[in-house]
C-alpha cells in the first residue's frame, strides 16, 4: 500500500471505492463532496475546461447522505449521480479522469461535510500511495464552485516551484453581482468576504504567523503530509479550518494567488457555521449591516505577539509579571488559559529562541486566537460595522481609501492586497 500503509491499517476496515490502479503520471486529485447539490455540472465543466497540466488529473465526486436522509435528498443525490455519469460518458481524456463515489447511508453520527471530504481525501491518498507518489497533491473543491481556466496550470507552477511544500492556499473570490440570487444576497456576500479578508489581514498585521484563509473549496495538501498528519477529520462543519490548522503550523505552506476559485454565495442552513450560514444570518437580520470583530481586539494581539521573544527563558514569576502587564481582556484570557504554565513547558522544551517561537505558536494557535476574539467580543469589545472596521485596518497598513469608498470598492482594495500576497 506504499507510504500510506500504516495510516490505513489504523482506519478500521478501509476498503477503496475505486479499485483500479491509477496512472503512474497522476499528480493531482480533486475532491468534490456533493450532498443534495442541484448542479454538479458547473464544477465539472469549469475543471474540464481548465488548461491541462503536464501531469494527469483525477476528479472524485463524493455523493453522500446520512442513513436517515429525507426522500428529497435521496432523489437529488440519485439525480446528481445520473447526471454526472452521463457527463462522464461524453467526456473522454486519458489525462483527466472523473469518477464517482456513492457514499450513501452514512451513519448519522458522522455524516456531514467532514466525513464526505475525508472519504474523498482518503481515497486520493490511497491512490497516490498505490503509485508511491507521496508528493501528489490532493485538491479540495466544492460542488457549487467554479474556477479560472488556469486553475491547474497555476497550481502546477507552484507545485514545481515549491516541491517540498506541505500545502497551498488557493485564492478565491465570490461572485458579487448577477441574476441568480436576489440583490441582497450579493450585498451580503460582499460584506462577508470583506469580513474574511479583514480578519486575515489584521491577523497578519499583528504578526500572527499562521494567518491564512481556510476555505474548504480552495486548498491543496501533499498526499504524504495528509497521511503524516492523520488525515481529514469527520466534523460536520469547520472541517477545513481544523484540518488546515494542523498543516499550516508545519511550515512550508504557500499561497497561490495567480488563479481563482469562485465559491457560490448561496445561503445555507444545513451546517452550523460557515459562509452560507453567515450569509443566512445576515439575510434574516432586521438591520442591513454586517458586524465584525473590533479593531482593538487585534491591536492587543499585536502588542502581545511583540512580547513573544521576551518570554523566552523567563522564570514563572517573571512570566506572570509580564502577563499581568497585558491589558484586558487579553491579560485575563491568558490567565484563564494558564499561559504561565504553558510558557514554562515551552521553555523547558526549547533549545533556542526560534524553537521557543515555533512552540509558542503551536500553543497560541488559530483555535486560541478565535477563542480570544470571541471572548473579547462578549466581555469587552462590541462588534463593529465591517466598513468602519476596514477603514481602521487600512489606516494601520497605510493603504489609502477615500472616505466615500463603498463596500464594493473596499472589497476591490482588499482583493488587490491579498492577490499581491501582502505580508507585514
Amino acid at each position: 500500500m506504499g507510504f500510506a500503509e500504516n495510516y490505513f491499517s489504523k482506519q478500521g476496515n478501509f476498503t477503496p471505492y475505486l479499485p483500479d490502479l491509477p496512472s503512474d503520471r497522476l499528480q493531482y486529485i480533486v475532491i468534490i463532496p456533493a450532498f443534495c447539490e442541484p448542479d454538479v455540472l458547473s464544477a465539472l465543466n469549469a475543471l474540464w475546461h481548465s488548461s491541462r497540466p503536464s501531469r494527469n488529473v483525477e476528479v472524485i465526486i463524493v455523493v453522500n447522505s446520512p442513513e436517515n436522509a429525507e426522500d428529497s435528498v435521496i432523489q437529488n443525490n440519485l439525480n446528481s449521480i445520473r447526471v454526472a455519469r452521463r457527463w462522464i460518458s461524453s467526456h473522454h481524456d486519458p489525462s483527466f479522469r472523473v469518477m464517482i463515489i456513492e457514499a450513501l447511508n452514512l451513519p448519522v453520527k458522522h455524516a456531514g461535510a467532514g466525513m464526505a471530504r475525508k472519504i474523498g481525501m482518503d481515497e486520493a491518498a490511497y491512490r497516490f500511495s498505490r503509485i508511491s507518489n507521496a508528493g501528489g497533491l490532493i485538491l479540495s473543491f466544492d460542488a457549487d464552485c467554479t474556477c479560472d481556466q488556469n486553475y491547474f496550470t497555476a497550481i502546477e507552477i507552484h507545485d514545481k516551484k515549491f516541491p517540498s511544500a506541505n500545502g497551498f492556499n488557493i485564492y478565491f473570490e465570490h461572485p458579487v453581482s448577477g441574476n441568480v440570487y436576489p440583490e441582497r444576497v450579493y450585498r451580503g456576500i460582499i460584506r462577508y468576504e470583506l469580513h474574511l479578508r479583514y480578519v486575515n489581514q489584521f491577523l497578519r498585521f499583528t504578526g500572527f504567523p499562521h494567518a491564512f484563509h481556510t476555505m474548504g473549496s480552495a486548498f491543496a495538501v501533499r498526499a504524504g503530509t495528509y497521511i503524516s498528519q492523520g488525515g481529514m477529520n469527520r466534523r460536520k462543519a469547520g472541517e477545513d479550518f481544523y484540518f488546515l490548522h494542523k498543516i499550516i503550523p508545519l511550515g512550508n505552506f504557500h499561497e497561490i494567488n495567480t488563479t481563482r476559485v469562485i465559491p457560490s454565495p448561496r445561503p445555507e442552513v444545513r451546517v452550523p457555521f460557515g459562509t452560507g450560514v453567515a450569509l443566512n444570518r445576515y439575510l434574516s437580520a432586521s438591520k442591513d449591516e454586517f458586524m465584525t470583530y473590533h479593531p482593538d481586539s487585534f491591536l492587543l494581539l499585536k502588542d502581545f505577539f511583540r512580547l513573544t521573544g521576551a518570554f523566552h527563558m523567563k522564570s514563572i514569576p517573571d512570566t506572570i509579571c509580564l502577563i499581568d502587564s497585558i491589558p484586558e481582556p487579553l491579560g485575563g484570557f491568558l490567565r484563564q488559559n494558564q499561559a504561565e504554565t504553558a510558557i514554562a513547558d515551552i521553555n523547558g522544551n526549547s533549545r533556542n529562541v526560534r524553537s521557543f517561537t515555533n512552540r509558542f505558536y503551536r500553543w497560541f494557535d488559530a483555535f486560541r486566537v478565535v477563542k480570544y476574539l470571541n471572548q473579547a467580543h462578549r466581555n469587552h469589545f462590541p462588534y463593529v460595522n465591517i466598513r468602519e472596521a476596514l477603514k481602521v485596518l487600512l489606516h494601520y497598513i497605510s493603504v489609502n481609501a477615500l472616505p466615500e469608498t463603498d463596500e464594493s470598492g473596499l472589497l476591490s482594495i482588499m482583493r488587490e492586497i491579498e492577490r499581491r500576497d501582502y505580508l507585514f
